[in-house]
Formats: C-alpha cells, structure tokens, sequence
C-alpha cells in the first residue's frame, strides 16, 4: 500500500503537466525553454550532490552488472522478436532501442527519491550515470547499424560525453575520489537549485505526452512497452536470484530497469534515420503504464 501512495502522487503531477498543456497554461515554447533549463542546471546538480552524498562502497560490481547484462540480454530478445515480427529495417532498430531506453534522469530519479528517499537518491546517482552511457551508446549504435548512417556514431557519441548530468556524473566522482572540499554554502546553494529538477520534471514529461496517433504501430508500441517495463527489470530478477542477492537491497536497481522509455529516444530515432512515430507512441505507451510496472517491481522487491 505504501508503494502505491508513493508512486500515484508522481504520476498524479505527470497527469497535471499533460492537462495544463492541454488547457493551454504553458505552450511548445515554455515546454522546449523549461526542459532545457533543467536539463542543463538542476538536474545535473541533483546527480552531481547525490553522488557526493552518497558512499561509494555501497555501488558494487554486482549491481553495475545488473544494470549491463540485463540491457544486452534484452537487446538479443527484441531484435529476435522484432525480426519475427518482420519489421523493416530502420523500424526494427528503433523498436530494439525504445525497449532498453529508459527515462531514468527524471522519472527514475524522481521514483528513487519519492519511494526511498534521499537514500534512494544516494544509491542511484552513480548507477544512472553509467545508464546514461549505456542507453545513449547503444541506441546511438543499433539506430545507426539499422538506418545504415554509421557516419554519425562518432559526433553522437562525442555529444553523450558532453551532456551535462555525464560531466556532473564524472565530475562529482573526481570530487569523491580527491576529497576536494566543496564549501558547504556552494553545497546548499546547489542542493537548493537542484530540488526544482524532480517536479519540474515531471511536469514537463506531462505537458510533453501525445496520445493523438497512439493506434499507428500499436503492436510494436505494445511490446516494446511490454519488453522495458517488465523483461528487463526480469532479466535483472534472474541475475539477482542466480547470485543469491536478497531483492530487499536492490530496490533501486528494479526501480531504474522499470523507467519507461526516453524521450530522448524519439529525438534519436528522428536524427539518425529511424522510426520516430513508433518511438513516439512507445514513450507514450510506456509512460502511461510505468505506474503499474514500479507498483509490481516495487512489491516483488519488498515482499
């Protein structure tokens, strides 16, 4: 019950930035501006002091290999059902994509804090980092293998090193790893314009939701849905029960997998020649189910 009066509150905000779109409060304009603003200040300085608050013993090789086994096991199945299902070839690399990408920067994030506190916030600041790398790069990869634009790789890639919660990521590990004092009114100065970045963020992710053409490439939006929200946290269930590993621990990790697809994974599938339609209603589709997905993971971790 607790888990359920954790995550409807989030989506409840979600909900509330779709309307205010809708009704015409905020426009495309305020959308596009408020998203950039978080993506470039509050949200990397929310990983960058979570990471510095966080203890760095406590992210262990096991739980980075949750994260990376998982994603390439689930990589193999879509392609394999994707291929059964005989999409064409840009279609079928963004379908593999927007069933490992996750929305782990704001919805991640904002579940880890809402559901475990500045705990979960602690523990899933490193993991994210490495997600980000993981997620971008093999989109990037599998979109330009299918569409058949190898040439972009390269300036695609350069553009994951430089994205911002990457550099706070890096950055915040230098500080860790140093010890170079941060001065404490600098800290809660950071800590403060970082708290705009969860329900900012949440907003926007409402306000940037469109059900308008959700029947074209239903199917395939479906199971892709279907593939991130449920075989991928599984396949980590499986790691975990392989290794003997209580679930009780790694909540975080079930709560990340689960994410709903990115949206940066339209954007991508837009840029580097793939489907961009399906990749547009599998965030959606994702998006609107990823409430139930986090109540079952949630759960199966805590029972």
């Amino acid at each position: 019950m607790a888990v359920i009066e954790t995550i409807i509150p989030i989506f409840l905000i979600i909900i509330f930035g779709y309307i205010i779109h809708r009704k015409g409060v905020i426009n495309d304009r305020f959308i596009s501006e408020a998203n950039k603003f978080v993506f470039l200040f509050p949200l990397p300085l929310l990983i960058f002091t979570g990471i510095l608050k966080s203890d760095i013993k406590s992210v262990y090789l096991s739980h980075i290999l949750a994260v990376i086994i998982p994603t390439f096991a689930l990589i193999f199945l879509s392609f394999f059902i994707g291929y059964a299902q005989k999409l064409r070839s840009a279609t079928l690399g963004t379908f593999i994509q927007t069933s490992f990408h996750g929305n782990v920067s704001y919805i991640g994030l904002a579940v880890l804090f809402y559901l475990l506190g500045e705990k979960g916030l602690k523990q899933g600041s490193i993991l994210i980092g490495i997600m980000i790398l993981l997620n971008n790069g093999m989109a990037i990869a599998i979109l330009s293998l299918f569409s058949h634009q190898e040439k972009n790789i390269a300036k695609s890639i350069l553009s994951i090193i430089k994205t911002p919660v990457i550099i706070a990521t890096f950055l915040g590990l230098i500080v860790i790893y140093t010890g170079i004092p941060v001065p404490s009114y600098i800290f809660k100065a950071m800590v403060i314009l970082s708290n705009i970045a969860l329900p900012m963020a949440l907003i926007m992710i409402g306000a940037s939701i469109g059900i308008k053409n959700i029947k074209k490439n239903l199917r395939d939006s479906i199971t892709s849905a279907m593939l991130k929200l449920f075989a991928l946290p599984g396949f980590a269930a499986l790691y975990f029960k392989l290794l003997n590993i209580d679930f009780k621990d790694i909540v975080h990790v079930f709560i990340l997998l689960a994410t709903p697809t990115a949206t940066t994974s339209y954007i991508m599938a837009y840029e580097i020649g793939g489907d961009p339609e399906l990749a547009s209603n599998a965030v959606t589709l994702s998006t609107v189910l990823s409430p139930l997905a986090f109540i079952f993971w949630a759960n199966i971790a805590t029972i």
